[in-house]
């Protein structure tokens, strides 16, 4: 996951106060269910001396929220008077520790996001036939957009009528059509996906058809044909998604073990890692650990990060106060344009449930 999209977050210095939030409107009143979650959350929050003006930004964003059908939840990050970072869970965030639901420091806690995060892959639904193409552009849970492409119309099928002469002459020009509409289709799917930055084409539809297709669309490695024809746009967001992130996920490990292995670009461990972490040289992090790692000691910048004190003031850096170790990690990656792996333990077996694949070799 490339979370250097996440800069500007940080742009500005803290305290920062972040709630995770559950949205879900399937209540009879889900406006009212929403703002009772929301008095509870921000409680929470004033307990822990969050700003008021804070309080009130991240309130004004909850009362504009429109409430939707299903299980949803938002993420909201505030500092001052501003809401830097505002977006859509695929799931509640019930199963948070109370802890993560609220939380004020001097760097927001962005790991219950970024986790729940890995559970949102843009792909594209194609289910074709002879005529043409059914598109779903899925950008993510409950983000879906349908799109029909269609081909020649008349005539796809093929009939037995005529002499054999006419007959034979009818059917190539059938399946020429086929062809044509293939085209079509492949050429609308390709230029859908890449403006969504699909990671996934999924195909569906007529075997003979869909083969055409496939063959059409380009990179082999973004097509995926379910193991069912009859899921659900969510079962397949399910399937997709997993098959995504095993894949990311297997090269990014056998990476690591390779170059673990000549004993070059890989650290593990907490002690190397954030030190790698401090000199800017983490390329992706592997993550199988606890969110609640510990605290790091923090500075302003967004490597200064240490589990002792005299490390940052040594180097020249100020210490602005303690973040939960997983915050003070995705700011440190998303402040060096480091990448992000989150996986389990039984994936990876990693010292302290942390290490990286570096840029350039340790010293």
């Amino acid at each position: 996951m490339e979370i250097g999209s996440l800069q500007h977050v940080y742009e500005r210095p803290g305290p920062f106060v972040t709630a995770y939030l559950d949205t879900s409107g399937d209540a009879e009143d889900a406006a009212k269910a929403i703002e009772l979650r929301w008095r509870a959350v921000r409680e929470r929050l004033q307990e822990q001396g969050a700003d008021e003006t804070a309080l009130h930004a991240i309130e004004d964003h909850v009362r504009e929220h429109r409430a939707q059908t299903g299980q949803r939840g938002q993420v909201l990050i505030a500092r001052g008077d501003q809401v830097v970072l505002q977006d859509e869970l695929p799931e509640p965030p019930t199963d948070l520790p109370t802890e993560d639901q609220a939380h004020v420091g001097p760097i927001p806690h962005l790991m219950p996001y970024l986790r729940r995060c890995m559970t949102t892959v843009p792909f594209v639904i194609a289910d074709v036939d002879r005529a043409g193409a059914d598109l779903s552009l899925v950008r993510g849970p409950g983000q879906v957009e349908s799109v029909r492409v269609d081909g020649e119309q008349h005539p796809v099928h093929k009939t037995r009528a005529g002499d054999e002469e006419n007959h034979q002459r009818f059917h190539m020009a059938v399946e020429e059509r086929w062809k044509r509409n293939a085209e079509a289709a492949a050429g609308e799917i390709v230029e859908r996906a890449s403006k969504i930055g699909a990671q996934a084409i999924v195909l569906t539809g007529e075997d003979q058809q869909r083969a055409l297709v496939r063959e059409l669309v380009g990179d082999q490695d973004l097509v995926i044909e379910p193991d069912s024809r009859t899921a659900s746009a969510e079962q397949l967001r399910r399937e997709v998604t997993r098959r995504v992130h095993e894949s990311q996920i297997a090269e990014v490990v056998e990476e690591f073990r390779r170059e673990a292995g000549r004993g070059e670009r890989a650290v593990e461990g907490w002690q190397d890692t954030v030190e790698a972490l401090r000199r800017g040289q983490v390329r992706t992090l592997l993550w199988t650990a606890d969110d609640h790692a510990g605290d790091l000691h923090v500075g302003s910048g967004p490597t200064e990060l240490a589990a002792d004190e005299r490390t940052l003031t040594d180097s020249g850096g100020e210490i602005i106060g303690d973040a939960p170790a997983s915050a003070a990690v995705v700011r440190a990656l998303a402040g060096t344009d480091a990448d992000l792996v989150i996986t389990e333990s039984d994936t990876v077996d990693l010292t302290g449930g942390i290490g990286a694949v570096l840029r350039y070799r340790a010293a």
